[in-house]
């Protein structure tokens, strides 16, 4: 009788199955964490930068259109810190770009919407003639208000302040998006 030799089998035992199972769904896990790390850090670096320039530029525009303004309406209040008289939620202030006519510039929160109204007044004698918004006629009437343009300067604002500093305008926004906040703070000294 010959003697069989035992005839060795090519392939995987069980044990060895389950471990490389197991190491392969670890390195998923943590090549898939760290995948979503850097989207989330991304993300928030992204929403941060898109709030930092939506300041920037909303900014930039009040700050021009105060500088050049003939005249600001809205009674600002000497500080930031009085309960008693908290500061502007909006201003409302005469145009300095166009002296020919009259208009008004108004910038308020509608929302989370910065928004900024431009606007005319006039008496129905003479519609193409602006005058002041507190101007009366030989009657003691107030004048009609003409919206000229109503529209969205930026978004995801969730505060706007006014207050005068010593002749100065402060103004103080902050904006929300997401779990991201951005706040500032700036002056402006208008023309008057």
């Amino acid at each position: 009788m010959t003697k069989r030799k035992p005839t060795r089998q090519n392939g995987f035992t069980m044990l060895e199955i389950i471990v490389s199972l197991a190491l392969f769904v670890i390195v998923i896990i943590l090549v898939s964490s760290i995948y979503l790390l850097a989207q989330k850090s991304y993300n928030k670096s992204s929403d941060l930068a898109e709030l930092t320039q939506n300041a920037r530029v909303c900014l930039d525009r009040l700050s021009r259109e105060l500088r050049q303004s003939v005249n600001i309406v809205t009674a600002l209040p000497p500080t930031d810190s009085d309960p008693e008289n908290p500061p502007a939620e909006e201003i409302f202030f005469q145009d300095g770009h166009e002296i020919s006519q009259i208009t008004y510039l108004r910038y308020y929160l509608d929302g989370t919407n910065l928004m900024r109204e431009h606007k005319a007044y006039y008496f129905a004698s003479e519609p193409t003639v602006y005058v002041t918004y507190n101007t009366t006629d030989q009657y003691g009437n107030s004048p009609d208000e003409k919206i000229l343009e109503n529209r969205i300067i930026g978004e995801y604002f969730s505060q706007l302040k006014f207050w005068d500093n010593s002749g100065s305008i402060s103004i103080a926004i902050e904006l929300n998006k997401g779990s991201n906040n951005f706040k500032i703070r700036t002056s402006v000294y208008p023309r008057n």
